[in-house]
């Protein structure tokens, strides 16, 4: 018997990171608020790992954290009633969620205004920034949109969308 090839899939076309800026929050509060751990992050006053030993030590002067955002996790187990539990499967949801950077922002919209929406505020009183960077690949997206609501969501809680364009 001959094996068949399957399909090729379509590259993943975006990655979604949350960045975070605060003139002295701990790191460590901020990813067990949000539940997510940081690829990177340090805190206000920690020392800065220089190139250089000749330089002076030097320290930061605000604290940053930086996380991959994954939208299509964040999808619970769906219940579809007949006949659509034998059309729609969860890893199907969650693929076309990881595929779409329309419904993957406005998942993160609703998730980080709804579950997160009183740190976010609390970040941005205190003098901090936060961004949704999007790295986008432009050999795989073509065009997305926003919804008002997503825009609205953004807007409200003061995050940033900074968009970036990849080379493949």
């Amino acid at each position: 018997m001959q094996a068949t090839k399957r399909p090729e899939q379509k590259p993943i076309s975006f990655q979604l990171s949350l960045r975070i800026r605060h003139p002295s929050m701990d790191p460590a509060l901020i990813s067990k608020e949000l539940r997510i751990e940081p690829e990177y992050s340090f805190q206000a006053g920690q020392p800065r790992h220089l190139r250089s030993s000749i330089a002076p030590a030097a320290v930061h002067t605000e604290s940053y954290w930086l996380a991959a955002l994954n939208p299509s996790a964040w999808i619970g187990n769906q219940r579809f009633p007949e006949p659509h539990a034998s059309v729609i499967t969860q890893k199907q949801i969650e693929t076309a969620f990881a595929r779409n950077l329309t419904w993957a922002l406005s998942l993160c919209a609703v998730r980080l205004s709804k579950s997160h929406g009183a740190l976010l505020h609390k970040i941005r009183a205190d003098g901090g920034e936060i961004s949704v960077l999007v790295t986008l690949s432009a050999d795989a997206v073509s065009s997305f949109s926003l919804a008002p609501e997503a825009a609205r969501a953004f807007g409200e809680l003061g995050v940033t969308l900074e968009f970036e364009m990849a080379n493949d």
